[in-house]
């Protein structure tokens, strides 16, 4: 089974068609810092606990939510440089209205 962009929303697997369109997978740095920066960065959060997702070994992100200016060749290969922060995503969240209920949006949180 191919690995999986794990970016909200995202529909992007590791295949060898999407390899071809010159999508790229990369993992979530080790250095904790950086780590901890994407993870911010992706806005997950755990289902039912409410606290930030914690990516697994095979945790990774697509190119697509990368800006070109963010890689470089290395080997005829494309790389990230070092410490880049995903920044591409497109969000649906919850926004508070002032009442009880939550509407969707985009970039706004909702908190009750």
């Amino acid at each position: 089974m191919p690995k999986a962009c794990s970016a909200i929303n995202c529909p992007n697997r590791d295949t060898r068609e999407n390899r071809a369109r010159g999508l790229s997978f990369h993992s979530f740095p080790k250095a904790h810092e950086l780590r901890k920066r994407w993870m911010l960065a992706v806005k997950r959060i755990e289902p039912g606990s409410r606290r930030l997702w914690i990516p697994g070994a095979g945790a990774c992100l697509c190119s697509q939510h990368f800006t070109q200016d963010e890689f470089e060749l290395y080997g005829g290969q494309k790389r990230l440089k070092a410490g880049v922060i995903p920044s591409v995503f497109s969000f649906k969240v919850l926004l508070f209205s002032g009442s009880d209920r939550c509407h969707i949006s985009t970039g706004q949180f909702c908190f009750l």
